[in-house]
């Protein structure tokens, strides 16, 4: 019963995040911007656990999920645009399990890209590190500092002028 209670949470807030970018909603508390690395735990397809916090060099973080359209468009973009993501490694995170995972990998076709990594991360850990945002969102940064949010689904060109 409560692994049901917590996937229609899960749905609910995939859901509502998803449509959030669309309703822009301004009595809508603003997400917690870090000023680096958040604290939160990623689960790799291997089940090996490493720390944001301990990612080095330019790394984006993407919170998305599978069935989100924003997500799904967003994706295609990047997918499309490859090479002016080459020098960062690229985390894409869902609380989503790894089989949603590897089917929204494959269909945009980001899975053999050595840049590029799929994670899972707890609904509470992504509250907790980052606050609460839209899907998908983007942090982008450098040595450890963010450089930019971009907070639900945002077209390309916005995106590759922060690169």
């Amino acid at each position: 019963m409560k692994e049901v209670l917590i996937s229609m949470f899960l749905l609910a807030v995939s859901v509502s995040a998803c449509s959030v970018k669309d309703a822009k909603n301004p009595n809508q508390p603003a997400p917690n911007k870090t000023n680096d690395l958040p604290q939160i735990m990623l689960t790799l397809p291997d089940h090996s656990r490493i720390s944001a916090k301990d990612l080095e060099g330019q790394i984006i973080l993407i919170f998305f999920q599978p069935d989100c359209d924003h997500c799904q468009r967003e994706a295609k973009a990047i997918s499309e645009h490859l090479n002016a993501f080459a020098r960062y490694k690229i985390y894409f995170t869902t609380t989503e399990d790894f089989n949603a995972i590897n089917q929204f990998a494959n269909n945009y076709l980001l899975s053999d890209k050595t840049n590029i990594y799929f994670a899972q991360a707890t609904l509470d850990e992504i509250l907790n590190s980052v606050g609460p945002i839209s899907a998908p969102s983007m942090f982008i940064y450098s040595d450890r500092k963010l450089v930019k949010h971009l907070d639900g689904e945002t077209p390309i060109e916005e995106i590759l002028k922060h690169l």
